[in-house]
């Protein structure tokens, strides 16, 4: 038996190993397509952030020049007239999220904005001049955090020359860090022309006219000189709460920096607004924007397990700030918990399936077993009658009992051990008829008081000659209760289990078996106890088993063939009643109950 259960270890294993190698193999690859799923998002989300801010910027970079003034020329039907710019309008409006202002840094150091009228124009009413001049003030402050000297904050004069060139080589000197890719994505936006006209000049150069102390103005106006003015492409610096879009404009000789500022945060959320409002389910996914390693801006979950995705720089002018995006573990790929739960299932079936194997293997080697040691406990069975009967009739047959007495006793026994003869055969018979369904029950309404009279009146000698006394009681309610049963089962039930009794208890102290009929409730029942041993808890269960003994078959000191109580169980099956076993210390008690009473 230990070699075929290592067989079916070995078996287990063997198929078990490679599935699940296989589904290792399966889920490594779920993770893997997964992440290649996750890959694909993000690249979806760096183009669609690269084509925003391309977007962006181009609307800046086709600004006019002119339009970083409060006053413009405009192209009208028949000529050009005279109008506010378009970022004049106030409260700020623009396509950049975060907008903090427009502003003009003159050749002489001056700072302006579009929204505040200045020299000549200065003095033109507007209710919300404080507003206006509240953005001017941040603006200032913020260009001159970030080294953006224009003067003084609280006064701003003209600056010398070599004063503003100074700062503009200052702006021109930063250390970007770019990479040669990215400055070959700088060299791509190229430098463009404009052309001006007279009126524009005009509208151009009169808002930087200043008036004297006798109301004349301290500059001449030319507005006949027409020049092609350069306009260079957008370029940025930052710090952790800004960003400054700054451009050079060069009008004639005079070099003009033109630019806005917006907030850092505000303008990097706007760009991954609709990954981070419409995606929210996508928890296990991490966005951070950062600057030579140091984080400027991170949504979701980063953590030390995370696998970055991609890391990316945004476009010109913000090649300085890169994209990164990560996956974190903490979710398990799609349709993993389906290859898990099918992992398991096949192995449960496996492990089952090979237990089931197993265990029928082991009843069939057990039940071969149980059926050997039946043969072998049948021709003991049948050899001792025979025996017994072929020597009698040889002592009889040779005349060599004088005595009459003696002669009438081995007739007896003769007789005696041939009913012991025909009660084995016909047990191994009817055994045979109910394993094969060939048992012909013929319920019929009877007295249950009437079958066990005549069972006692049949089989009360057998059991006086063995020694034993048979005692029958019942209760006065049940002689005359009559229900639908089998006669020839009640007497095949009853006389296996005296046999029994009398085989089990012939060492007892009480050679006693006593046979009741109660009646309790609806519940009618035949019991049968003797004095014996009984039957160790452990084994009333495994008792039922065809050819099962309580004692080994080499080693057992009691006559059978095990099949007494399977009989039992399955006429009592078969005829729609139940067994019951239990200790009545000392002894064993068998109740056999009817089918409930119908009251």
């Amino acid at each position: 038996m230990r070699k075929i259960h290592l067989i079916f270890v070995a078996i287990f294993f063997a198929i078990a190993i490679p599935v699940i190698v296989l589904l290792t193999h399966s889920y490594k690859q779920l993770q893997l397509n997964a992440q290649y799923a996750y890959k694909e998002h993000a690249f979806l989300v760096l183009q669609m952030l690269n084509q925003r801010f391309v977007d962006d910027m181009t609307i800046e970079d086709q600004r006019s020049y002119s339009e970083y003034r409060f006053i413009r020329a405009v192209p009208v039907i028949g000529g050009e007239e005279i109008t506010l710019s378009e970022l004049a309008n106030f409260p700020l409006r623009s396509h950049f999220s975060g907008i903090v202002g427009h502003f003009q840094m003159d050749p002489d150091g001056t700072l302006r904005t579009p929204i505040l009228p200045d020299g000549v124009l200065e003095k033109i009413p507007m209710g919300d001049r404080n507003k206006r001049e509240a953005v001017l003030y941040k603006l200032q402050t913020i260009l001159m955090k970030q080294n953006f000297r224009i003067g003084e904050i609280n006064n701003i004069k003209p600056q010398p020359r070599d004063s503003i060139e100074s700062v503009l080589d200052q702006i021109y000197k930063q250390d970007l860090g770019l990479n040669s890719k990215q400055k070959k994505a700088q060299l791509k936006r190229e430098k463009r022309f404009e052309q001006t006209s007279e009126k524009e000049s005009f509208a151009f150069n009169v808002e930087s006219a200043k008036m004297d102390a006798f109301g004349l103005l301290r500059t001449n106006i030319d507005t006949t000189h027409v020049m092609e003015v350069e306009i260079e492409p957008f370029q940025a610096t930052f710090d952790n709460t800004h960003i400054i879009f700054y451009r050079n404009v060069k009008r004639g000789t005079e070099i003009f920096v033109q630019g806005f500022i917006v907030e850092l945060r505000t303008y990097l959320t706007s760009l991954v607004m609709n990954e981070i409002k419409f995606y929210p389910q996508e928890q296990n996914l991490a966005i951070e924007f950062t600057n030579r390693d140091r984080s400027l801006l991170a949504y979701g979950d980063k953590n030390n397990s995370s696998t970055m995705l991609l890391s990316s720089p945004l476009p010109s002018p913000l090649a300085n700030i890169t994209l990164n995006m990560y996956v974190t573990q903490k979710e398990s790929a799609p349709g993993s918990g389906i290859l898990l739960f099918l992992g398991i299932i096949m192995l449960v079936v496996l492990a089952g399936g090979l237990i089931c194997i197993y265990k029928l293997t082991q009843s069939q080697l057990a039940l071969a077993s149980k059926r050997q040691d039946f043969v072998s406990a049948v021709s003991h069975e049948l050899k001792t009658p025979l025996t017994a009967i072929r020597m009698y009739a040889e002592l009889l047959q040779n005349s060599w009992v004088a005595n009459e007495e003696k002669r009438q006793k081995y007739y007896n026994q003769i007789a005696s051990e041939t009913e012991r003869l025909t009660r084995l055969i016909q047990n191994v018979l009817n055994l045979s008829k109910l394993d094969g369904n060939r048992w012909n029950v013929q319920l019929r309404r009877d007295r249950p008081k009437s079958v066990l009279d005549d069972f006692v009146s049949t089989y009360s000698k057998n059991v006086e000659k063995q020694g034993f006394e048979l005692t029958v009681s019942s209760d006065t309610d049940v002689k005359d209760i009559t229900l639908m049963m089998d006669r020839d089962a009640i007497m095949q039930i009853l006389m296996n289990l005296v046999d029994n009794s009398l085989k089990f208890s012939k060492n007892a102290d009480y050679k006693m078996i006593n046979i009741e009929l109660r009646l309790k409730d609806t519940d009618l029942y035949l019991a049968v106890r003797d004095y014996g041993p009984g039957i160790p808890q452990s084994e009333m269960t495994r008792v039922f088993q065809e050819f099962y003994r309580v004692e080994n078959e080499m080693t057992r000191q009691t006559s059978g063939t095990g099949i007494g109580l399977s009989m039992v169980k399955k006429l009592c099956t078969l005829t729609n009643m139940k067994i019951e076993l239990e200790n009545a210390n000392p002894g064993l008690r068998t109740k056999i109950h009817f089918p409930p009473l119908s009251i």
